[in-house]
C-alpha cells in the first residue's frame, strides 16, 4: 500500500461525482515537444488499495482508496479537463469525505521538516503554501501521520494489519493483540511495565497515568513481529513519548540521550532534558530497532 496527496482544484466535481482521478500523460509545449511530469506520472503509478488524501481551497477534504490499479483512459468530456491532451491514465476511487477537514496549515510545519523531502515532488514551497502540481507520492509515515490528523487511522488497521502480515494470516486474536499494541495497551503494555519496572527508561516517573508504551519502530512501519516484540519498545513518560515520536530526540546503543538540532536549549531547559543522560539499563534487544530509529530521523554517531 502506498500514499499519495492530489491536488484536485477545478475537477472537484467531477471527482465526486464520478468517483476517478485522471491526468495526461503530457502536454504539448510552445516549441512542439512533449513534456512529461512527475505529478502526472504518479497517476499512472497508483494500485489497488493504495490511499490518496484529496485536497480542495487549502484542506483535504476526502480520502479516496484506488478501487484498482490505474489504466490508460482518454481525456474525461467532462469541460474540466478540457485543456489537457487526449491521450491520459485514470485511477477510479472510493472516496470518503472527511467530517471535519485538515486544514493545510494544521500539518504544514510538521509535513514540511519531517517529510515533504521525501515527497515526490515536493508538495509545500518555503512560504509554507502548496506547489502548483497535481499529485505527489508520499513516503508511508506522512501517509500514516495524515490518517492520525484525519481522526481515520483505526478504520485502516486491518489494511495495515495484512500488510505487516507478509502474507500470512492473521488470527483474531493475535489481531487484536496488534490493535491494542497500536494505542499502548494489551500485552505490549503489560510487557513493557514490567521490563521496566513500572518506570519511564528515562525519567524514573512512576504514575502509571503518565507512562506511554512508546514503540521505537514506528507501529506505521513495522511488521507484526516487531508490532508485538517488547524490544521494540520504551516505557516512557509521556513529554518523552512525545518528544521520541518526532524524532527530536533519541538513544545511542549505550542508552546516551541525542537530541536533535530541531530541539533548542530552552525547549531541552523546559522538558528538563539536562537532568538525564539517557537509558542506564537499555536491553540489548533495543539496540536494532534504536539504530532504525536514528537512522529515520537523521541521527549520526561519531
Amino acid at each position: 500500500m502506498e500514499f499519495y496527496w492530489v491536488n484536485v482544484g477545478g475537477t472537484h466535481k467531477e471527482v465526486l461525482e464520478g468517483n476517478f482521478l485522471w491526468a495526461p500523460v503530457s502536454s504539448l509545449q510552445s516549441s512542439g515537444k512533449e513534456k512529461t511530469l512527475v505529478h502526472w506520472d504518479n497517476v499512472g503509478a497508483v494500485k489497488e488499495g493504495d490511499i490518496i488524501f484529496c485536497c480542495r481551497e487549502k484542506q483535504i477534504y476526502a480520502i479516496a482508496i484506488a478501487t484498482a490499479d490505474a489504466f490508460d483512459a482518454e481525456r474525461p468530456t467532462n469541460r474540466s479537463f478540457s485543456a489537457w491532451s487526449n491521450k491520459g491514465r485514470r485511477v477510479d476511487i472510493d472516496l470518503t469525505q472527511l467530517e471535519r477537514p485538515i486544514l493545510r496549515d494544521e500539518i504544514a510545519a510538521v509535513f514540511m521538516d519531517q517529510f515533504d523531502s521525501q515527497t515526490s515532488p515536493s508538495l509545500f514551497t518555503k512560504g509554507g503554501t502548496l506547489n502548483q502540481i497535481y499529485m505527489a507520492h508520499l513516503p508511508v509515515r506522512a501517509g500514516v501521520f495524515l490518517l492520525e490528523a484525519s481522526g481515520q487511522l483505526p478504520a485502516f488497521d486491518n489494511v495495515l494489519i495484512t500488510q505487516g502480515a507478509s502474507g500470512k494470516k492473521v488470527d483474531k486474536t493475535t489481531r487484536e493483540s496488534i490493535v491494542q499494541a497500536r494505542v499502548g495497551q494489551g500485552q505490549f503494555r503489560a510487557a513493557l511495565l514490567s521490563i521496566w519496572q513500572g518506570k519511564c527508561a528515562l525519567t524514573g516517573i512512576e504514575n502509571p497515568d503518565l507512562l506511554v508504551a512508546s514503540h521505537i519502530e514506528p507501529w506505521c512501519l513495522a511488521d507484526n513481529v516487531a508490532r508485538l516484540d517488547p524490544d521494540n519498545g520504551l516505557l516512557l513518560a509521556t513529554h518523552v513519548d512525545r518528544l521520541f515520536d518526532r524524532g527530536l530526540i533519541s538513544f545511542a546503543d549505550d542508552g546516551a540521550l541525542l537530541s536533535s538540532r530541531r530541539l533548542s536549549q530552552h525547549d531541552r531547559s523546559v522538558f528538563g532534558l539536562d537532568h538525564f543522560a539517557g537509558i542506564s539499563n537499555l536491553r540489548s534487544g533495543n539496540r536494532k530497532y534504536l539504530a532504525k530509529h536514528r537512522y529515520q530521523f537523521g541521527y549520526t554517531l561519531s
